[in-house]
């Protein structure tokens, strides 16, 4: 009897021990990446940067899912109801992960009960850009070209944070512009730099590599104080529009109810990955500010935000129809 009491025991110790084991092996199977936008754009730009990092550690290798749609809510929905077992995260955006809640009452999804929040990769701070052709070097310029216009179209996709600054500054400066809708910022460079639409506020690290290329024109950012990564750029402010602070955030979600221990170790590595000298570099090429946080300090990030740009779309009547 002692010796079967003794190997229930060990038999019971062993049972407890195997989930610890199997979480510090993790991943032992390829990790699923959703990027809940087209190719091509900046949340699919850094998501393959940081992969390409993160590959070194999680040796079972990343696939990277482009699942764009809806303003992000097709992709993120997906990610949303994945099992929480940590083999699939998401990038998400203010818009993805915040906003659209307002957007769409109806959402799929709920971005905070639905989400464990690993870090929060940057901030998303914007550049007013246009095309070449237009006659115009500043954001004031700008707005003085576009007052003797019958009228003129802008890009964002609809109910991002791109959408709400366009509409911002025609609020401000009394300008009569319509939105032409697109999936995210790669679909609508091309009709920008062929002059079809007249401006759009895109994330720096889109929009810097095309403005340094010279296929549209950067007039100013929209960041409370210049990005490190656009020292040149005037903000919108010193542009002389008051008050003109426009900014999101991008961060890496998983499921609600993965592990915790998972969690800390997926938000660890992340964060290593965003901070490492190599990926440094090809951030500030892109014109992107990492930061890097904790779970817990993401998740109070996330929630406050949401009354900030409740604020926002009410200031501004951005809809979605």
């Amino acid at each position: 009897m002692r010796v079967l009491g003794g190997l229930s025991f060990l038999g019971l110790l062993l049972a407890f021990l195997a989930p610890v084991s199997a979480q510090e092996a993790f991943p032992t199977r390829p990790i699923r990446w959703i990027v809940p936008f087209p190719p091509g754009g900046p949340t699919d730009t850094l998501s393959r940067i940081l992969a390409a990092k993160l590959g070194e550690v999680w040796k079972p290798g990343i696939v990277i899912e482009n699942k764009g749609g809806a303003a992000g809510a097709i992709g993120t929905d997906l990610a949303a109801k994945a099992a929480p077992d940590g083999y699939t995260i998401q990038l998400g955006t203010q818009s993805t992960n915040g906003s659209n809640k307002i957007f769409y009452p109806n959402l799929p999804y709920d971005p905070i009960a639905d989400f464990e929040p690993l870090t929060l990769l940057g901030t998303a701070c914007m550049a007013l850009v246009i095309p070449t052709s237009i006659p115009a070097n500043t954001a004031q310029e700008l707005v003085d070209w576009v007052k003797k216009q019958d009228g003129v179209s802008y890009a964002a996709a609809t109910g991002s944070s791109q959408h709400i600054a366009a509409e911002l500054l025609a609020k401000r400066a009394g300008l009569k512009a319509t939105l032409v809708p697109y999936r995210g910022s790669a679909q609508a460079q091309p009709d920008l730099m062929a002059g079809r639409i007249a401006f759009m506020f895109d994330n720096l690290p889109s929009a810097l590599p095309q403005a340094r290329a010279g296929r549209v024109k950067a007039l100013a950012q929209t960041c409370a104080t210049r990005s490190p990564s656009a020292p040149d750029l005037p903000t919108m402010v010193e542009a002389g529009f008051a008050d003109f602070v426009v900014d999101g955030w991008y961060g890496m979600f998983a499921p609600a109810r993965t592990p915790k221990a998972i969690v800390d170790k997926l938000s660890t590595d992340i964060n290593k990955a965003l901070k490492d000298p190599d990926s440094i570099e090809k951030w500030k090429t892109l014109g992107f500010d990492p930061i890097g946080s904790t779970p817990a300090e993401f998740a109070k990030r996330q929630k406050d935000d949401m009354a900030y740009w409740k604020q926002m779309i009410e200031y501004t009547g951005v809809k979605v129809e």
